[in-house]
C-alpha cells in the first residue's frame, strides 16, 4: 500500500512497535514525524528510513507534549495518522508498589496518551485516525504486572470515552497487542526476578506465542493507511496476537533462556 501524502506522527518511535511502524510508514510514502524523548535513538532511525522528521517529546511531561506536537504541526501541517506505543511498567506483586511507581505508570500508560490526543486533537485532518497500543494483559492482569494491566485497562475505557465524544469523521483505534519480539518492553527487569514470574504465568494459562516487531509495524502501518483511503471505515478495536506454538515457549519469548545458555 502506498502511503504518498499522509501525515503521521509516530509517538515511541525510538524502538519496538513504534519504531518499526514509522519505518513502515516511511517506507511506504508517507511524511513522518519520528517522536521519542531519545533523540539519538530517533536519528537512528530517520537515517534507516532516508526520510522523516524528528521530535523529542516526553510523554510524562505536558509541556513536551505540547511543544512536541506544535512541533509536528510546523512540519506536517495536520496530521492524518497518530500512532501512540509507549508502554513501560515495573515487576511487582500490589501489595509492594509505591505511590511513584504507580503514578509513572499511568503517567506513560494513561495520562500520557490522552494529554496527547487533547493536544494534537485540533490539528486532526478531517478523517484522521487517532491510535493507541495497549495489551492483552488488560482483560487478565499477570501476576506482578498487575497495575500494567490496570492502566490498559483503563486506556481501553479512555478510548471508549473519545469515541463517545468525539463525534465526526475522526476515528480513535485501540490497538489491543500481544507480546512482541524484539522489544524494549522488561529492559529494566532483573532477569532472574522475571524468570521467576513465569511459572505463575503458566498457572494463570497465558498463551506463550510471540509476534515479529517489523511484522507488526508493518501490519498497523498499513491498516492506517487503509483506514485513511476509506473514511466510512472504522476499526475501533484490533487485537493482534501470534497463533499459539506447538509446544508452550518456557520464556515466553523473552529470550532468557538463550542468552543464559550462550553466556
Amino acid at each position: 500500500m502506498k502511503l504518498d501524502g499522509r501525515r503521521m506522527l509516530v509517538i515511541g518511535a525510538s524502538s519496538g512497535v513504534g519504531r518499526s511502524a514509522a519505518l513502515a510508514m516511511a517506507e511506504r510514502g508517507a511524511e513522518v514525524v519520528f517522536a521519542a524523548r531519545r533523540t539519538d535513538l530517533l536519528e537512528e532511525a530517520t537515517r534507516e528510513a532516508g526520510s522523516g522528521h524528528i521530535v523529542e517529546i516526553d510523554v510524562r511531561d505536558v509541556a513536551s507534549i505540547e511543544t512536541g506536537i506544535a512541533k509536528t504541526v510546523e512540519r506536517l501541517g495536520e496530521i492524518d495518522a497518530l500512532l501512540y506505543t509507549p508502554g513501560v511498567s515495573v515487576i511487582s506483586p500490589l501489595r509492594d508498589m509505591t505511590a511513584d511507581a504507580w503514578n509513572d505508570i499511568l503517567a506513560v500508560n494513561l495520562v500520557g496518551p490522552n494529554l496527547v490526543l487533547s493536544t494534537a486533537l485540533s490539528h486532526l485532518s478531517e478523517h484522521a485516525v487517532a491510535a493507541v497500543v495497549s495489551s492483552d494483559s488488560s482483560s487478565a492482569p499477570r501476576h506482578s504486572l498487575v497495575p500494567y494491566g490496570c492502566s490498559k485497562a483503563a486506556l481501553e475505557a479512555a478510548m471508549n470515552g473519545w469515541r463517545t465524544e468525539e463525534t465526526g469523521g475522526r476515528r480513535f483505534v485501540t490497538i489491543v497487542l500481544g507480546p512482541t519480539h524484539p522489544s524494549e518492553f522488561g529492559s529494566a527487569f532483573d532477569p532472574e526476578e522475571f524468570a521467576l514470574l513465569f511459572p505463575h504465568w503458566q498457572r494463570q494459562g497465558f498463551r506463550t506465542g510471540s509476534l515479529a516487531t517489523p511484522e507488526v509495524g508493518a501490519y498497523l502501518a498499513e491498516n492506517l493507511g487503509f483506514m485513511l483511503d476509506h473514511p466510512g471505515f472504522n476499526t475501533e478495536t484490533m487485537l493482534l496476537r501470534a497463533p499459539e506454538p506447538d509446544e508452550a515457549v518456557t520464556d515466553y519469548g523473552t529470550g532468557l533462556h538463550e542468552s543464559s545458555a550462550s553466556d
